[in-house]
């Protein structure tokens, strides 16, 4: 046999240089230098895969699509923001009458569970406070809205005259003399201001605003009792409809937090409204003993300024002095005293009895709350700051606070 018929199974192996054959220690290193280089690109990959914007296919189709495509929509966003905006500026004041027969129902609900301590069946207890809130406003109605008509077209025809009587009496001309005379050009526009029809006009926005205003006032009074009245009814019912939107593993915390937020916001709301009470009462009977004109409608102001947190029972006692100064600085100084002390007596007495600890928040905190609320809602805001400030501080010691400590 030829030597070229040989197989290659006979045919012996070339040998390999040894510069060329790879040791086992350099086997070891490329291994190692490959898994190095796989962990480094699935650590460099991790956050992209994770990345909330990468992730979402909708929103890197849309990047991939353009930058004109990505404005657009962007564009459209900002477009339905300021349209709902828009729709919720336009129904703010159906808003606020919403929100306002919700915090009575809250005041009120209370009373119904105080009845149902009576042994009253429910149905009793929310008929027996809805007759009492109904009797109430139309007491109101009927005694208190006459008196203050009359006293206020009173004031506004009496008002030049009382401004010249201030002119002749001696506290202003002393005063007047130790400022060199600058009162008198301030008083004469005043009185200049109060006597031009135009100017009044002008304040209440003109005559047929006046007839719409009184018209929408009349409207939202008859709203504001009858959602009231509902609310009071269906509390309950409204509550319960609410828990079965929270998953069923959270709604016994919910529940039990929300109870508790509601509990707390109807005593101060219901604890609030009697010192309002009292307080109207009692400028009531000091401005009659004192002489003092225009004593009911002083004390229909007072009821629903005091109701402001803190700040009210002061702005209230500032009208009731500057107007008790048209009878006399005496008038005006007893007046001061009296309702200084009326606030110590309330501050100490009446208020750790009436409203207790319901609502426990640091007067800095109800001062924000009022001034933010008052800036957005007027005094609605700034009833409802005290209550909405406790619920939030309620969230945050219960939910917020626990939640962080167990990370």
């Amino acid at each position: 046999m030829s030597t070229t018929s040989l197989s290659t199974a006979d045919t012996p192996e070339a040998p390999v240089p040894p510069s060329v054959a790879p040791t086992a220690a350099q086997l070891t290193a490329a291994a190692a230098t490959a898994a190095e280089s796989t962990a480094a690109t699935a650590t460099a990959a991790a956050p992209l895969a994770h990345t909330p914007w990468l992730a979402s296919s909708a929103t890197f189709a849309l990047l991939k699509a353009g930058p004109f495509r990505f404005g657009f929509v962007a564009t459209l966003g900002v477009l339905l923001a300021l349209v709902l905006g828009s729709a919720i500026s336009s129904v703010s004041h159906a808003l606020t009458l919403i929100f306002l027969a919700l915090f009575i129902s809250l005041g009120l609900y209370p009373m119904v569970r105080k009845l149902e301590s009576w042994r009253l069946s429910r149905t009793q207890s929310v008929l027996v406070v809805t007759l009492g809130f109904v009797v109430l406003v139309a007491l109101l109605l009927w005694i208190i809205v006459p008196i203050i008509s009359e006293q206020a077209s009173s004031l506004i025809t009496q008002l030049p005259s009382g401004l010249d009587q201030i002119e002749d009496q001696a506290w202003f001309i002393d005063f007047n003399e130790a400022v060199g005379g600058a009162l008198t050009p301030l008083l004469h526009s005043l009185q200049a201001a109060v006597t031009d029809p135009a100017v009044w006009l002008a304040v209440s926005g003109g005559a047929l605003r006046v007839g719409a205003n009184i018209l929408s006032g009349t409207v939202g009074v008859v709203f504001v009792v009858v959602l009231t009245l509902y609310f009071v009814a269906s509390l309950e019912g409204m509550k319960q409809a609410l828990y079965t939107l929270v998953p069923k593993s959270r709604r016994a915390g919910f529940s039990e937090l929300a109870e508790q937020i509601f509990e707390s916001v109807g005593k101060y709301l219901s604890g609030m409204f009697i010192l309002a009470v009292i307080n109207a009462l009692f400028t009531f009977v000091l401005l009659t003993a004192l002489g003092v004109r225009y004593a009911p409608i002083l004390a229909a102001l007072a009821l629903p300024i005091t109701l402001i947190p803190l700040v009210g029972s002061v702005i209230s006692t500032a009208i009731i002095v500057t107007v008790s100064l048209f009878t006399s600085p005496t008038t005006a100084l007893f007046a001061l005293i009296g309702m200084i002390v009326y606030m110590q007596i309330e501050a100490y007495v009446l208020t750790p009895k009436i409203v207790g600890k319901a609502i426990n928040i640091p007067a800095s905190l109800v001062l924000i709350g009022a001034l933010i609320g008052g800036t957005l809602l007027g005094l609605l805001g700034a009833l409802i700051a005290c209550p909405f400030m406790a619920s939030m501080l309620l969230i945050i010691k219960k939910v917020v606070a626990p939640a962080q400590e167990a990370r």
